[in-house]
């Protein structure tokens, strides 16, 4: 039999399924994989658990931290696209203490400072993943000397960033989370320590 490109592709996909199905059921390929016993793989965490360590993370990311960043707004029209964002101002949020209060409800004790605004209040929010990424959630939620938001917050490897918005208004906002070091003050050296 004369070789023909069809038939050289036919051995080659039996060629090729094989050894896939070799290597899977080896799950390697390499002579050193090989030698790996069941004990030596880790096992993946169960869902239940890769969940607590993501939120174990999130609380840990936002206790005692501080976020500081931009935000920018525009108006009813703007919120049609027919009328631009303003120009970025600063914003700043101390956040004191995130507890979590049930389900995917969490309360954050925050001060919260933009324009001339400057409040301390617990917020309760909502906190949906998309997969290992917070995003805060607020649902037309009344904010004690703010006004009444909506917003969603995505928190993510040191940074956060999102979309706010208030009765015929809204923007984006976004910055760095940090954790401010303190400690305690030092007393000057004693100028002669031989006294």
């Amino acid at each position: 039999m004369k070789p023909t490109p069809a038939r050289f592709i036919v051995g080659f996909t039996i060629a090729v399924t094989l050894a896939v199905g070799v290597i899977e059921k080896n799950d390697c390929a390499t002579p050193a994989c090989a030698q790996t016993t069941p004990a030596d793989k880790v096992a993946k965490p169960s869902r239940r658990e890769l969940r607590r360590q993501r939120e174990a993370e999130f609380k840990k990311t936002l206790t005692g931290a501080v976020l500081s960043g931009t935000w920018q707004m525009t108006n009813e029209a703007g919120l049609k696209g027919q009328a631009p964002l303003s120009e970025p101002r600063p914003d700043h949020y101390s956040i004191d203490k995130v507890s979590k209060a049930s389900d995917d409800y969490w309360i954050i004790t925050a001060r919260i400072q933009y324009a001339d605004k400057d409040v301390r209040i617990p917020v309760t929010v909502r906190v949906v993943w998309a997969e290992d990424c917070p995003i805060i959630t607020l649902d037309e939620t009344p904010l004690p000397g703010l006004g009444t938001y909506a917003a969603r917050v995505m928190i993510y490897k040191g940074f956060y960033s999102g979309a706010w918005f208030g009765t015929n208004y809204g923007g984006i906002l976004s910055g760095q989370i940090t954790h401010p070091t303190t400690t305690a003050p030092t007393s000057a050296p004693d100028p002669n320590p031989d006294r």
